[in-house]
């Protein structure tokens, strides 16, 4: 793996000029010179320097040193977006097409591609390779031949040794991307320290809910700890001289998160883009949908082996946490004080920053809020049958300790519907509010069921019990890149990330 040094780019690069950056969706400003916002939530002081800076950055695109510093700051943390405009030099970039058997497939994905740029379809081991060939001899693709199948991350480091241009993109046979994707996303290696942007990827069958590998629709910086922390190798476009030997050919599946994770690592930023979309051919069964939920969950074990303390199925604040505890648990006086205890602990910290009581109340009702929907999820994805039996072996008062522990699930529900299309995702796959009752059981219950019990089987191979493990008390800060730009100028404290 190549960092930004090694590509003679300091690890530090003020943002590039000319580019917009808006504040991101939900960043609030409860005073002129305080942004609370990003993933994972945190409060910013600014200077009165910041605050013109950044109502600057909100007029007009970035124009000097101090605005790009503080650009670079607010991006890392997920509290701006940039908005770069589409790239004027041509693009220069070979696509990727990984693919074993699937010929109608791969068809369909060759003809929306279209002929603007160089494809490489690799075949892994097809058990019909003239059927392949002849698909790619009629769209004008090279084809590459791979005797024995090697996996994903196996082709398509095949087809990556065959690239010498700037880009290179990976677009699954199965996906149907729209034309001028690709132009669209180059827009960000404007910015130098950009290493690679996905599009946003949708279901191309209507009706049957939302992709497996939709991460939603607001755009983030990709890397642990954000609401986006990876981004899937089905369409993606990468800096070539960045990616060194590739995939690792040692994942079945979580190749891509491990690919993310360690370009994060050496320095470089990824982008997730929603306003580009790419189209992908889901399963519809129910049952197959199930089963592919279970694989993606077994790379837990795996990537916790490669990237350690990475992954947080649950993390929440010790305050919270006793409060929803108390309320679990049938003692509401005592959930009441440890919310008191909380809240108030909470208004003393933001003091000295200015901010109102309300705001304070505000936050404290909502990582309480937050952490009963994440137990909620937490509980269903990993310990419904305990769920069940605490719902239903309880001998005093039966009735309220049951609708106490079911609230739970029907939580799991409404957070995996929030942090669908139209919110963040996790790292299961998020799944949308459409298609109803069909929906709400297959995606929403089951199948946390499934990626429950892929995370249970790959934690119990690799034996490792990291992902499994809540994490209570102060959050982890979201990883930031290697090198990451010092404190700007603008900014006079930076508190610490929030819990909950």
């Amino acid at each position: 793996m190549v960092g930004p040094s090694g590509l003679g780019r300091r690890p530090d690069e003020p943002f590039p000029h000319g580019v917009r950056v808006d504040l991101a969706p939900g960043v609030q400003r409860p005073t002129p010179t305080v942004l609370f916002g990003g993933t994972p939530p945190r409060l910013l002081r600014l200077s009165r320097r910041g605050a013109a800076l950044v109502a600057a950055l909100e007029a007009g695109p970035v124009g000097d040193a101090a605005s790009a510093r503080l650009a670079r700051r607010l991006t890392d943390d997920g509290m701006a977006i940039p908005r770069p405009g589409p790239r004027g030099a041509p693009v220069d970039v070979t696509v990727v097409v990984p693919v074993r058997d699937r010929p109608l497939e791969l068809a369909d994905c060759l003809a929306s591609l279209g002929s603007r740029h160089r494809v490489v379809v690799v075949d892994d081991g097809s058990s019909d390779p003239d059927a392949v060939a002849a698909i790619c001899y009629l769209h004008g693709a090279d084809v590459v031949r791979r005797a024995v199948p090697g996996g994903p991350a196996a082709a398509r480091n095949t087809g990556l040794r065959t690239v010498t241009s700037e880009l290179v993109a990976f677009c699954d046979s199965d996906c149907l991307p729209r034309r001028g994707w690709i132009d669209s996303l180059a827009g960000h290696f404007v910015d130098p320290l950009v290493v690679g942007v996905a599009p946003r990827i949708v279901a191309e069958a209507a009706g049957h809910g939302a992709s497996l590998l939709d991460l939603g629709a607001r755009p983030a910086p990709v890397r642990p700890g954000s609401s986006v922390p990876f981004v899937p190798a089905a369409a993606v476009v990468f800096r070539r001289d960045a990616l060194g030997d590739g995939y690792d050919e040692g994942f079945r599946y979580g190749e891509d998160v491990d690919l993310v994770w360690r370009l994060v690592e050496a320095g470089w930023r990824i982008r997730y883009e929603p306003g580009v979309e790419v189209r992908h051919q889901d399963p519809t069964a129910a049952l197959t949908r199930l089963r592919r939920r279970f694989w993606y969950g077994t790379s837990a074990g795996p990537l916790e082996r490669a990237h350690r303390g990475a992954i947080d199925h649950l993390a929440v604040g010790v305050g919270p946490a006793c409060t929803v505890g108390s309320v679990l648990l049938g003692s509401p006086g005592l959930a009441v004080l440890a919310w008191t205890v909380t809240s108030a602990r909470l208004a003393w910290q933001l003091r000295p920053l200015g901010v109102g009581r309300r705001f304070a109340l505000r936050l404290s009702v909502g990582q309480v809020l937050h952490c009963w929907l994440g137990l909620g999820r937490w509980c269903t994805t990993f310990g419904a049958p305990l769920l069940v039996v605490a719902a239903l072996g309880s001998r005093r008062r039966p009735a309220r300790r049951t609708f106490r522990v079911l609230s739970l699930a029907v939580g799991s529900a409404l957070l995996a519907r929030r942090a669908g299309p139209d919110g963040g995702a996790g790292p299961d796959g998020g799944a949308g509010p459409d298609g109803g009752a069909r929906r709400l059981l297959v995606d929403d219950v089951l199948g946390e069921l499934a990626y429950g019990a892929g995370v249970l089987t790959g934690c119990a191979r690799a034996r490792v019990l990291a992902p499994l493990v809540p994490r209570i008390g102060r959050p982890r800060p979201g990883r930031s890149p290697r090198g990451a730009t010092p404190r700007a100028p603008a900014l006079r404290r930076r508190a610490s990330a929030m819990a909950g």
